[in-house]
């Protein structure tokens, strides 16, 4: 029986990125880049490459069309025999309590449930159907926020607990697999709505500049993104390096000699400082208060202070900078 070549290719990503000896949680929404990766894990799955389970997230958004998508994972995970798992989240909720976008609202909801089922199934790791066009989106959506290197890398293969194989594939190659296998998939009408600001670039501003800039602006952005990860990856490492060289605990916190610091580019010398920080238990840090604690060693003034968000603070004292949480 010949294999479409749409099929063999995905199918073959998936077996050079995921470990034969593990458990992974799929996050299927029913559309048909994860319609696509489920199909291909539950084929690895029958050829004993991994075992897979399957995590579907109903955001409480879009009462009978949501259940709709619920339904049809449902039927596929029972055809194709994955295991399925739904979670109901309340993003209206969330949004309203601590004023976030639904966006925002609804991402944290996601991961935090995907999470949660992650560890009940005892999953290595999450999978996503994150593709080339996402990246794309994401890496723009950076860009007109304001973002480092970091940022305008995008989203990585791997980042932390979570895995997306199918970073490197277009949207259009997903649904020709999809009809290739002849699967059903589902629209989610929100994705329309250009009034949430990811829709608004990918319907709005993705075809303006592939229309008048350059027609491949796609594969570019997320070819950008790559090009920009391997460079962040490369400071910091170099960056934890120092951090394990100049920073040293104490009782009351971390402490860091300026002299060392200072030695540092300044590049290496925010990533040690926002390292020190975010270790403290420290949430967010803007661009301006990062800057601050730059601007904070440079002046090497005894006494000074900052104020950070979560309870933490930076203070000068006998030639070091100290990073203190107040209980």
């Amino acid at each position: 029986m010949q294999v479409e070549p749409v099929v063999f290719k995905l199918q073959r990503l998936l077996r050079t990125q995921l470990d034969a000896q593990k458990h992974y949680l799929l996050a299927v929404s029913g559309g048909a880049d994860s319609l696509a990766l489920a199909h291909g894990c539950a084929a690895l799955a029958r050829s004993g490459h991994g075992a897979y389970s399957v995590c579907h997230i109903e955001h409480g958004l879009r009462g009978a069309e949501a259940l709709r998508d619920m339904q049809l994972v449902q039927r596929f995970c029972a055809e194709y025999g994955l295991p399925c798992y739904v979670e109901h989240v309340d993003v209206r909720a969330l949004a309203a309590a601590e004023h976030l976008s639904v966006e925002d609202a609804a991402r944290r909801l996601r991961y935090e449930a995907l999470r949660r089922v992650a560890a009940q199934v005892g999953a290595a790791a999450i999978v996503t159907a994150h593709h080339e066009g996402d990246q794309a989106e994401t890496v723009l959506l950076k860009l007109l926020r304001g973002a480092g290197l970091d940022g305008l890398s995008g989203m990585r293969g791997q980042q932390g607990d979570i895995l997306r194989p199918l970073l490197s594939l277009p949207r259009e190659l997903l649904e020709q697999y999809c009809a290739a296998e002849q699967l059903e998939f589902c629209h989610d009408s929100t994705n329309d709505d250009t009034a949430y600001t990811r829709n608004s670039v990918r319907k709005e501003l993705l075809p303006l500049l592939a229309e008048r800039y350059n027609a491949e602006i796609v594969p570019a952005l997320a070819r950008t993104a790559l090009l920009l990860g391997e460079d962040a990856d490369f400071l910091t490492q170099t960056a934890d390096a120092a951090y394990a060289r100049l920073v040293t605990s104490a009782e009351d916190g971390l402490h860091i000699a300026l002299k060392p610091l200072l030695a540092e580019h300044l590049a290496v010398r925010l990533r040690v400082l926002r390292r020190a920080y975010f270790e403290l238990g420290g949430s967010e840090l803007s661009f301006e208060r990062s800057r601050a604690l730059a601007a904070l060693c440079e002046r090497r003034s005894g006494g000074r202070l900052i104020q950070l968000p979560g309870g933490i603070t930076a203070t000068i004292k006998n030639k070091q900078i100290i990073f203190t949480r107040l209980s």
